[in-house]
């Protein structure tokens, strides 16, 4: 149960270390525990991160109760809606090797025997995945959830409505006080951008390659059930580790090949090919261009989702979510059905 932190806890010789465990909250019960990573990208720049801080909280509380010690530590965010159009874009890829990069730091200076990991943003979602591909330790994904869609007119309005209403402007189809009325309603709440963009693209990801347990990609953000995802999460990861299940395990090629006919099905953003490639790189899978074409060839589009459609992830949910959609591709013999996923099947 402890393959990692044992090389912290154990023997005489790890009393400094002991010592200094004990000051945040560790006692004699807790070395027989598995150490769980609790890495969060929260933070208060975008309402993409917003729910974080309290879902990593609440997946301590799974962890502690299936037998688990959490320990809660933080990495960075950018937000792309906001750095496009000037010279922060040139940090936004960056943001995700950094994000990638910290957490395999302190996953491997602590020790720790495996993780659950939070993300909001565009890039921070794949510098989590790819932390656990690289690390290869029990790895459970939780995505911060989606933003409610805005309202202007009866009509519903997400951010692409302002980009959209800034080039309509300059074009002089709609008025200043039309973008202002728009960009006033574009973000009413916490979560991340509410179309098939790249943060929900790669939330599909997670579920369908099976990093994040079921049904948890598509809940919106203010949705107390992301709550009991988290401590389900927090759950899961221990599980894992008792089964002797790591990431790579269920980072395969199948796995990989399911997360990409899933992201064609829902007409899914470019960049989850940008994505794709890198997390496949940290896992160790061969995964080309080639598979790509090769599987969005095959894959019937399946909704309808901004920013090319009339619908947005929330909506998705409503009818059943990433389940349904996995479903409807497995039964038409497009998925692998003998994935293994955080469930521990």
């Amino acid at each position: 149960m402890k393959p990692r932190s044992h090389m912290v806890t154990d023997g005489m010789e790890r009393a400094p270390a002991r010592g200094m465990l004990r000051a945040v909250g560790m006692t004699d019960e807790d070395w027989v525990k598995p150490q769980i990573g609790i890495a969060s990208s929260w933070n208060e720049i975008t309402p993409c991160n917003l729910s974080l801080d309290r879902l990593a909280k609440a997946s301590k509380i799974g962890v502690t109760n299936a037998g688990g010690f959490p320990m809660m530590f933080g990495t960075i965010s950018v937000s792309d809606g906001i750095s496009m159009g000037h010279e922060g874009m040139h940090f936004s890829l960056v943001s995700r090797e950094i994000i990638a990069d910290s957490v395999e730091t302190v996953m491997q200076a602590e020790r720790f025997d495996g993780m659950v990991t939070f993300a909001g943003c565009d890039k921070s979602l794949p510098g989590m995945m790819m932390a656990a591909a690289r690390l290869d330790v029990a790895s459970v994904f939780l995505y911060a959830g989606s933003i409610m869609p805005g309202n202007v007119d009866g009509r519903d309005v997400t951010i692409i409505d302002a980009f959209e209403a800034v080039g309509a402007c300059a074009r002089g189809l709609i008025s200043e006080a039309e973008v202002d009325k728009i960009e006033r309603a574009i973000c009413p709440g916490e979560g991340a951008c509410g179309g098939m963009y790249t943060a929900n693209t790669m939330a599909t990801v997670g579920e369908a390659i099976g990093l994040s347990l079921p049904g948890s990609a598509s809940p919106p953000s203010i949705d107390r059930r992301r709550d009991d995802y988290a401590i389900k999460s927090g759950e899961a990861v221990v599980e894992l580790i008792r089964k002797g299940i790591t990431a790579r395990q269920i980072m395969t090629k199948k796995a990989f090949e399911n997360a990409i006919t899933a992201v064609m099905a829902l007409g899914g953003s470019t960049n989850s090919v940008l994505h794709l490639l890198a997390i496949a790189h940290e896992a160790d899978v061969d995964l080309t261009l080639e598979d790509f074409q090769r599987i969005s060839a095959k894959t019937p589009l399946l909704a309808d989702l901004k920013p090319f459609g009339r619908f947005v992830m929330t909506d998705l949910d409503k009818v059943g979510g990433i389940p349904v959609v996995l479903k409807a591709l497995l039964d038409a013999g497009l998925l692998h059905g003998d994935c293994l996923t955080v469930t521990g099947k």
